[in-house]
């Protein structure tokens, strides 16, 4: 292959593969469009930031600072250091009661959810998941060419466990929840949930997305990591991008079975640094899962905030679900036209997902956020 060939070649990749990105991302979460429409952002301060979840509150102080003092370290891998990924993995263990052998970090809970869609779907396999949903797992497993069966939530919109229970077959691989779930905000009672993990992870793995659950007051009541103990065939995973307000860390972590982790472990990672998480990320996530009174904090100011949000929502007469987390799901009638609204006032949002098109989600940001997003809602002039 001569120069110009290659280059066309690399070329023609790369369109193919971005183009395969946005389509990916858009159908179960329209972010990208609008980020793009309000073109380059050298300041924070130009938009008002509605769309990740992220928590405008952190990192909190004495996040901060482990950070700086672990910064000289810059230079070194993450070894042989108090903030190391043994430590880590140590420290997420002594509070679930588990072993370091169940943990598997990764670059947000991103990472493990990618790892577990190729694991179970690379060979054609089954994956069933919710809808809508964070749905990293059954858009990823498509493209290797898994089969994804999605269910639709309920009325209420909380997921359809008889439904998703009843589609399971021999030939699937994995079964997915999201508790809380995005972007609906909803979740499943405690022990129905169990009762449901423990019933269909004897036909098939079950995989419980925990990014969200701090968000509930006495949240160790709600986790499934408990099941890991019992000996069930349940993952869970968790991530520092929420609550935590260490979205731009890119840390988090999977539990699960000691010999399903060894396996993920051992298929994807090398044991070699430079596979880890870094020094400052993992020095921020060991100081901040201790810090409770930072958490009490987030979960009061989120819960005050959305309160707020649904009294304005209801003098605008607009429904929505009741939320569990740092967002509330609403239906605006016409998503593109109210997305184009926003994206003028410089305001970032998500929404549209196939299954609900006219849905929108909104992190609670800060009360001037907020306030601001109401004044440009007022007269609902997209519709």
């Amino acid at each position: 292959m001569d120069i110009l060939n290659r280059r066309e070649w690399l070329k023609k990749s790369l369109i193919a593969t971005g183009a395969m990105s946005s389509f990916s991302l858009a159908g179960f979460i329209e972010v990208n469009s609008s980020a793009e429409e309000v073109k380059c952002i050298e300041n924070d301060n130009e938009v008002v930031r509605l769309l990740y979840n992220e928590n405008h509150l952190g990192p909190s102080a004495s996040v901060k600072k482990a950070m700086t003092d672990v910064m000289h370290r810059s230079n070194r891998y993450a070894t042989f250091y108090k903030y190391d990924a043994n430590a880590l993995k140590q420290l997420i263990a002594d509070q679930e009661g588990l072993s370091p052998k169940n943990i598997l970090l990764g670059h947000g809970s991103f990472e493990p959810l990618i790892w577990a869609a190729i694991h179970f779907g690379s060979k054609g396999e089954e994956i069933i998941v919710p809808s809508p949903t964070f749905d990293v797992i059954g858009l990823f497993a498509r493209k290797i060419g898994a089969n994804i069966t999605q269910v639709e939530v309920d009325s209420a919109f909380k997921m359809n466990l008889t439904d998703m229970e009843s589609r399971v077959s021999a030939s699937t691989s994995l079964l997915t929840i999201c508790n809380p779930n995005n972007p609906t905000g909803t979740v499943i009672e405690t022990e129905k949930l169990k009762s449901f993990c423990r019933l269909v992870s004897e036909k098939t793995t079950v995989l419980v997305d925990e990014a969200y659950i701090h968000f509930l007051p006495s949240w160790r009541k709600h986790t499934m990591a408990s099941l890991i103990n019992e000996g069930e065939n349940v993952l869970v995973t968790r991530t520092f991008s929420k609550i935590f307000g260490l979205a731009g860390m890119r840390i988090g972590f999977m539990m699960g079975p000691e010999d399903l982790i060894k396996e993920l472990e051992s298929k994807f990672t090398l044991g070699f640094p430079g596979n880890m998480p870094n020094s400052i990320s993992m020095a921020a996530a060991m100081t901040a899962i201790k810090d409770n009174t930072f958490l009490e904090k987030s979960r009061h100011e989120n819960n005050k905030t959305r309160n707020l949000f649904y009294k304005e929502l209801e003098r605008l007469n607009l429904k929505y679900i009741p939320s569990e987390a740092n967002f509330v799901y609403f239906d605006v009638t016409n998503f593109k036209s109210y997305k184009k609204l926003m994206n003028e006032n410089k305001i970032l949002l998500a929404g549209g997902w196939p299954t609900k098109p006219n849905w929108a989600r909104v992190t609670m940001g800060t009360n001037s956020d907020i306030n601001y997003l109401f004044d440009k809602m007022k007269g609902k002039k997209w519709l």
